[in-house]
Parts: C-alpha cells; sequence; structure tokens
C-alpha cells in the first residue's frame, strides 16, 4: 500500500454530507498545498498497483477478514437455495493472486444483521436463520483448514474464553451450556433460572453471568467453569419494565426509571457500594479507570467507580468504544454515519484534538491501528491511520473504486468495491 503521511491533514478530501465540525487547524494555504500534493501522488499511482489484491464475490456477500485470512459468505440463487462459504488467502507477494482453500454449500439464508461470520479458535462459526429468514436459528462450526462441519446447534453462542456459552430455554427456565469449539460437546450446564441475565466480558469472551430473581436474589456465576461464586440480596424499585441491569467490570448496576436512581453493587460480594440520581436513560460502559454513561440520545457522564460521583460530564458527544493511552475517540451526535471526530482526555474529558469527519473502520484486533475513512470524490476513498494515542491523525493512502463496508484486522484492510467485489490492502505501519 502506498503511504502519504501529511500529519494532520484537513482539507485533502471534500467532506461527505452531514453536520460540519468547527473549523479547526492549520492555515488554509498549507491545506490547499497539501491537497494538491496527495492528489498529484494519487494520479500518478496506477490503479493495479493500489488495489493489492481482489476477491471475487457477487452482491449481497457477507465477508469476514481475520488474521490474514479472507471468509466470503455468498447467498444462494433463490430465496431458499444454499450459500456458498469460501475461505481465501491473502498472498504476501505484491503480485500474486488470492487463493481459495475451499468452498462448502451451507444452508443459512444470507440475512444482512442477522447472520454472521466469526472465528473462535480453530474453527469458523457460521451463525443465522436456516432455510429462509425467519428460520431456525443455528451455529454452524466449519473446520479452519478444510470447511467440514464438525457441529452445529440451535442459538448463537458467545465466546467465553477457550470455550463457547450457549443458552436454551427461551420461553421458560434458562439453561447455559459451556460447550467445546472443537467437539461441539458439553464441558458443563447449569441451570439459572431469572428475571434478569447480564454477562461479564472481558477481552477474551464472557467470563461471569449475572442473575436476579423477582425477590432480589441476585447469582453470580464463573462463566468459565459454572460455579455458582456468590448468592445475595439486592434492592432495586418496581417492576422489570421500569427496572434495568448491568454489569460493568467490577460493579453490577441496577437503574430505577420510576424514580430515576442509579445503584451499584460490588461484584465481588453483591455489597451495596452507593447510590445516586440519574435522570436520563443510559447504558453503561469502561472508560479507563472511569464508569461511562452513554445516554440514548448521546451525551456522556463519567462516573467515578467507587463512589458513583460524577467526575465529568458532555452533552456534545457519543463514545466510539475506542480507547488508547488515557485517551477515548468520540463523534458529534446526528444523523447518518458521518460525524466529526474527537479525541477525549478520559481523566477529565477535555478536548484533546478535534480530527474532522471520518468513519471508522469494523476491526477485530483490539490492539491494532485504527483506520478512519471517507469519501475523497470520483468513487475514491481517503485513509487515514487515527492514532489515539497521540490524538492525531495521519493520511496514508487514496483508495480508488471503494463503496465503503471496510474491516481491519490490524495487517490487512478489506473494503467492497463498486463492482460489489472486495479488494484488501497492506494496512501500513
Amino acid at each position: 500500500m502506498t503511504v502519504i503521511d501529511l500529519g494532520e491533514l484537513r482539507e485533502a478530501a471534500p467532506r461527505p454530507p452531514g453536520p460540519a465540525p468547527r473549523a479547526v487547524g492549520r492555515p488554509l494555504r498549507l491545506a490547499v498545498v497539501l491537497a494538491l500534493t496527495l492528489l498529484a501522488l494519487t494520479a500518478a499511482a496506477p490503479v493495479a498497483r493500489r488495489a493489492a489484491f481482489v476477491v471475487p464475490a457477487p452482491l449481497g456477500s457477507l465477508v469476514l477478514l481475520h488474521d490474514g485470512e479472507v471468509f466470503l459468505l455468498e447467498p444462494g440463487g433463490a430465496p431458499a437455495a444454499p450459500g456458498r462459504l469460501s475461505a481465501w488467502t491473502i498472498p504476501t507477494s505484491p503480485g500474486a493472486r488470492p487463493v481459495r482453500r475451499w468452498q462448502v454449500p451451507v444452508p443459512v439464508s444470507v440475512t444482512d444483521g442477522f447472520t454472521q461470520l466469526r472465528r473462535h479458535a480453530d474453527v469458523l462459526l457460521l451463525t443465522g436463520p436456516v432455510g429462509r429468514p425467519d428460520g431456525e436459528y443455528r451455529v454452524f462450526a466449519h473446520d479452519r483448514d478444510t470447511g467440514r462441519v464438525r457441529w452445529q446447534r440451535a442459538g448463537a453462542g458467545l465466546s467465553a474464553g477457550p470455550d463457547l456459552l450457549f443458552a436454551d430455554g427461551a420461553d421458560g427456565p434458562q439453561t447455559f451450556h459451556s460447550v467445546d469449539p472443537g467437539t461441539g460437546r458439553d464441558r458443563w450446564s447449569a441451570a439459572m433460572p431469572a428475571l434478569f441475565t447480564m454477562f461479564r466480558h472481558r477481552a477474551d469472551g464472557v467470563d461471569r453471568i449475572v442473575t436476579v430473581h423477582a425477590g432480589g436474589t441476585a447469582e453470580v456465576w464463573d462463566a468459565r467453569r459454572g460455579v455458582r461464586l456468590h448468592t445475595g440480596r439486592i434492592d432495586h424499585e418496581g417492576t422489570s419494565s421500569s427496572s434495568g441491569f448491568d454489569v460493568v467490570g467490577d460493579l453490577l448496576l441496577a437503574v430505577a426509571q420510576n424514580s430515576g436512581r442509579l445503584t451499584g453493587y460490588g461484584l465481588d460480594r453483591l455489597d451495596h457500594r452507593w447510590e445516586v440520581p440519574l435522570p436520563t436513560p443510559s447504558f453503561f460502559v469502561a472508560c479507563g479507570p472511569l464508569l461511562c454513561a452513554q445516554g440514548e440520545a448521546g451525551g456522556v457522564r463519567a462516573l467515578d467507580p467507587a463512589t458513583g460521583r460524577t467526575v465529568w460530564r458532555d452533552d456534545r458527544w457519543r463514545l466510539s468504544g475506542v480507547e488508547r493511552g488515557g485517551r477515548v475517540l468520540a463523534s458529534g451526535l446526528g444523523r447518518g454515519v458521518w460525524h466529526p471526530l474527537v479525541v477525549l482526555d478520559v481523566a477529565s474529558g477535555r478536548v484533546a484534538a478535534e480530527l474532522d469527519v471520518w468513519n471508522v473502520a469494523a476491526s477485530n484486533s483490539p490492539d491494532g491501528p485504527v483506520i478512519g475513512l471517507r469519501p475523497a470524490g470520483e468513487g475514491r476513498m481517503l485513509v487515514a491511520e487515527l492514532d489515539v494515542a497521540a490524538a492525531r491523525a495521519r493520511v496514508r493512502d487514496v483508495l480508488p473504486a471503494v463503496s465503503g463496508d471496510c474491516q481491519s484486522d490490524g495487517r490487512l484492510l478489506l473494503c467492497r468495491l463498486m463492482d460489489g467485489r472486495f479488494g484488501v490492502w497492506r494496512v501500513p505501519r
């Protein structure tokens, strides 16, 4: 991939339609010079050198980029026709072509938003409705090397360390199953009937299951061993329609919507830690050492997880979930996918930098580079590395004939091309 490092470029490409960010940055004269330089370099580089690899795919295909490989799910020719699942190896040599290692028919209906591909250990998990969009939801575990189906079962399945976590009993008391991803066999199962069920997520998946019963009894389970760790009573108001619970870090959070109160309980002993007013509906995420409440309509309130005290609040932003070096990426509010991005200092909420308008590529590499993209006109896409820790954007390339739908695995960048195929480029380091 051609590398063009222009620092904090502001006007190298037209902004897409949407809310215009406040003008900041270098003088216009410098921006114009950089823009002309970028356009000259773009025109001088042949398309064949830029689009290093192309994976053929019909419209409607789903794709997963993971650890240097591309997995492609193609729809069948008719609504009930089987689709095709294939695995492609992306070569290291610029002149080589991607190699299709295997292709197998699948019974899953390719429905955007409901059908998923993901890797877990040495299997590729295909999850979706069988036969038709409203069919039974099942998981098919395909061998990564051959495409052979090792096992299948109803449900979706969550990552829980080396294993997968399934639940059955949607219309009654739930039973959880820990499943060996290689064989599909249960390692353990446990009945966990509850009014509310939450999960604590770590980098490698779920490690705690928390249940709350109608009478106020709560239980904490080890999701890796199937062992009940704690049982206790928690005080919460109202009915199931006016109460909400969440688990973030070492806290069980209870929201009483009738009174607008948020209560924090320690997850280790289910002890009452604090209670504070929370007037607006929110969902919660960990942001560095703080607990962040994200309003449904936008706005962030950062709380001290030890006391519930509000450390800072700003109604202008929506958190992206990308955090590096004590700073977090956030976007301005508005409709559509194109919004001005900012870098916030987690401890203070202060704006460390304004990065202009970018759409962040999906990534399954938590510590990999953050790739931002925006249209550059004439079917081109401007690519930048968003260095959150350093609070700046580094323009890297201009890709031709890209329509969007981009994802990165830290080493490669994959985007859908204008003709429906997928282009793959090396991420510059």
